[in-house]
């Protein structure tokens, strides 16, 4: 019985990861846009998505394959702090080259040192949080 409960769990588990971290890539943008003097509020959600999306789509193409999502790896908050900075090391690389393409050129380096640190730092954060909640 304890195993039909946790794999009714899991799918419920990945998508409140998921959801969070969606919302945590959309702050990030939202609060980059803001340090720029760009709209940011929800009349500029538009814009928030469009400046989140390339780093949020790496995060999701590398975060799965490094078990950002699998409870075994991510059940404290070692775990969770481990595969996030791993998805967001290989995820800022891929959207980094996606944000590229949309602009057709490459920001200064010093743009993807802070991206890398503030995108850490939210998403980590709210992960860590999600860890403590669920050790409870």
């Amino acid at each position: 019985m304890k195993i039909e409960v946790t794999e009714q769990i899991a799918p419920v588990r990945t998508a409140g990861l998921v959801t969070g971290d969606v919302v945590a890539f959309l702050v990030f943008a939202a609060i980059g846009r803001g340090s720029h003097g760009l709209a940011n509020g929800p009349e500029a959600l538009v814009e928030v998505t469009r400046t989140a999306a390339p780093f949020l789509a790496g995060w999701l193409v590398v975060a799965p394959l490094v078990g950002a999502y699998n409870r075994a790896s991510t059940s404290d908050v070692g775990g969770m702090l481990r595969t996030t900075l791993l998805g967001w090391s290989g995820g800022i690389i891929i959207g980094s080259l996606v944000r590229a393409a949309m602009m057709g050129r490459f920001s200064p380096i010093s743009f993807y040192v802070v991206t890398f640190i503030a995108a850490l730092i939210i998403v980590g954060g709210w992960r860590t949080i999600f860890a403590l909640i669920e050790r409870r």
